[in-house]
């Protein structure tokens, strides 16, 4: 009974830590975030900290996961589930207003093309699930002929992952670029782009 009391006060104190390690990230960067800095500002000693987090690197990895979280939480409405261009565009807005998020983002995707590093398989999950989101998405919009039929749904999906992290990485060094705007066109002219057929049946 003792244990199973204490479990919403686990909870509690390790969404306090992920707060407080983006704010130090934040103020901070990748290189001056330490453990031992984040427990004194999350009010727990340094093991109590690493019986939630194994690691500096395990941590600011979750970090990015309360925030997918978050961004499923904030935008879970018909539309914006079903348009997978709008969910993005949205969570880049949101990410504007925080820099501290797109730069964690961007340090930990780098980070994660080492197989061995904790963010690698979050990456890897993350990115296999919006392809396949958008990839499905699209494939429904075609058989209900909302969408052009030459569209490749798998490549499309790609693609607009693709500029979604690269808008992000653009906006770091010029934080006058509107993501979401720049997200939102790349969808319109990925949906509009003529496929292959399409192509073929032009110069006939």
């Amino acid at each position: 009974m003792k244990a199973r009391s204490s479990y919403p006060k686990g909870v509690a104190k390790r969404e306090e830590i992920l707060k407080v390690t983006l704010e130090i990230f934040g103020r901070e960067g990748e290189r001056n975030t330490t453990l031992r800095m984040v427990a004194k500002e999350s009010d727990i000693s340094l093991t109590g900290l690493m019986h939630y987090f194994a690691s500096k690197d395990h941590l600011l990895t979750e970090v990015l996961r309360a925030n997918d979280r978050a961004a499923a939480a904030r935008f879970h409405d018909p539309e914006a589930v079903r348009d997978p261009g709008e969910f993005l565009a949205r969570a880049l807005t949101v990410n504007a207003a925080n820099s501290a998020r797109v730069r964690l983002y961007v340090t930990l995707a780098a980070a994660s093309t080492d197989p061995a590093h904790p963010a690698h398989t979050y990456f890897r999950e993350r990115f296999a699930l919006l392809r396949a989101t958008i990839a499905e998405h699209l494939a429904a919009e075609q058989r209900a002929g909302r969408v052009n039929p030459g569209l490749d749904p798998h490549f499309t999906a790609s693609a607009l992952v693709a500029a979604a992290d690269g808008i992000q990485l653009q906006w770091l060094s010029d934080p006058g670029i509107d993501m979401a705007d720049q997200v939102r066109r790349v969808w319109r002219m990925l949906g509009a782009a003529p496929g292959p057929s399409d192509a073929d049946a032009s110069r006939t």
